[in-house]
């Protein structure tokens, strides 16, 4: 398959976009799918398994880097899930003037952090056909504190205040490496396997990073999307659990189904038997939907 490379801008930075055409007999123009990676994920990490499978069976696979990640330009590592959000709706855009794209028949495909916000675009777009979403989180503040003690939750989101209002006054802030703000255990270890092989990752990101996840809320965006959702989670998943996935899938007010993935954990998805089950589920979805 020749992948092409594209580039496209976003609010005055340049966006690194592949694009994995459509093989076999397909319609012209054909349908696609738009992934979106997830915390501090670039598009040459994890979501070629999923792109490829999709353009195997006959849909147009799109992927990309957010501002500040990977082959993107903007300022390195910050993740801002509004602006992250913008990127999104640019790279749909423009996969709705493309000639070889039917504009009509575009789902959102996206995977932890993205898995939100496909749901945030979607709301915003109702032309979007169809959307999955893989192993989202219902609200921000709870996927960080949730494991905290009252009076640690209280201290900690103290703190968080504290140093927002410095960074406000004095423009400084915090910058640490990715894994400093990484919460677990599984994904420290994902991104210290990886960084060697895709220098993209090593970099420091603002530990404000933290506030901006607390601010999140996409719950609010699923109760207003009306395409038909799909929605998949790990079983075992120790980076968003499983009880917040399901409270953001118990806030889908469109049609709706939910398949937990047995014995998975959050990075299982996208190999072996994990990943076989959940992208023929993922296929028939795409077939029934787009």
């Amino acid at each position: 398959m020749d992948i092409e490379r594209h580039t496209i801008v976003s609010q005055n930075d340049k966006l690194a976009v592949r694009l994995f055409p459509a093989q076999g007999p397909t319609a012209f123009p054909a349908p696609a799918v738009l992934l979106c990676h997830g915390f501090f994920g670039i598009q040459d990490l994890l979501l070629p398994v999923f792109a490829g499978l999709f353009a195997d069976a006959g849909f147009t696979a799109v992927t990309f880097d957010y501002r500040g990640f990977g082959d993107s330009e903007g300022e390195a590592g910050r993740v801002v899930p509004e602006q992250q959000i913008n990127d999104i709706i640019t790279v749909l855009e423009w996969c709705e003037n493309r000639p070889d794209i039917d504009p009509k028949r575009i789902a959102l495909w996206g995977t932890s952090l993205g898995g939100c916000h496909v749901v945030e675009v979607a709301a915003r777009h109702p032309e979007v056909k169809c959307i999955i979403s893989q192993m989202g989180f219902a609200d921000g503040e709870q996927l960080v504190t949730g494991d905290m003690a009252y009076d640690e939750k209280k201290r900690f989101l103290n703190t968080m205040e504290r140093m927002e209002r410095k960074k406000r006054q004095s423009g400084k802030e915090l910058f640490v490496p990715i894994i400093k703000v990484m919460t677990d255990e599984e994904s420290r270890a994902f991104f210290e396997r990886n960084k060697k092989r895709y220098p993209a990752l090593n970099i420091k990101v603002p530990y404000m990073t933290v506030w901006e996840a607390i601010q999140y809320h996409p719950a609010a965006a699923a109760e207003r999307i009306t395409q038909p959702t799909l929605m998949v989670f790990a079983e075992d998943d120790k980076v968003i659990a499983l009880e917040y996935g399901l409270a953001f899938y118990q806030a889908v007010a469109a049609e709706k189904h939910c398949h937990i993935q047995p014995q998975a954990r959050h990075y299982d998805l996208f190999a072996g038997k994990h990943f076989t089950q959940v992208a023929e589920r993922q296929l028939y979805w795409l077939r029934e939907y787009l």
